[in-house]
């Protein structure tokens, strides 16, 4: 009976050894991140976070939200590198909408974003956030 109660335990253990082994494997993956975002700054008229863009990094998807009853669109900007081609996209739907935006880029790809309000055709570049470095596999 002891010979026995030794090797279950024994058993036990090393399926615990296994499964904290498995969790401490698995964190780094879920740890990584999933969604970044950024917003507008407040610039007279126009009020801080109006505007936003996240970019999701399951999908590799972007959302330009109008977030203001402000009357004026909203212009999300992205690039692959820090010298990469500028895409933009503008989301004139109104308050409360969103545009989707859905992009395949590298696991490794270092991507750029930034959001700005544009008002009557007019980029009002003092609305604009920096660039925001997001990583396509959410790991920095």
């Amino acid at each position: 009976m002891a010979t026995l109660g030794r090797r279950l335990l024994s058993g036990a253990g090393a399926v615990g050894a296994a499964a904290a082994t498995m969790l401490y494997v698995a964190s780094p993956a879920s740890a990584a991140i999933e969604r970044y975002g950024i917003s507008t700054v407040g610039s007279g008229s126009y009020a801080n976070a109006a505007g936003s863009i996240d970019f999701y990094t399951d999908g590799d998807d972007f959302n330009i939200c109008d977030n203001s009853t402000d009357g004026v669109g909203v212009v999300g900007s992205w690039k692959i590198g820090s010298s990469g081609t500028i895409h933009e996209v503008y989301n004139g739907k109104g308050f409360a909408q969103c545009e989707w935006v859905d992009e395949q880029f590298a696991e490794s790809a270092t991507i750029y974003m930034k959001v700005c309000l544009r008002d009557n055709g007019d980029l009002k570049e003092s609305t604009c956030s920096g660039w925001k470095r997001a990583y396509a596999d959410g790991v920095a």
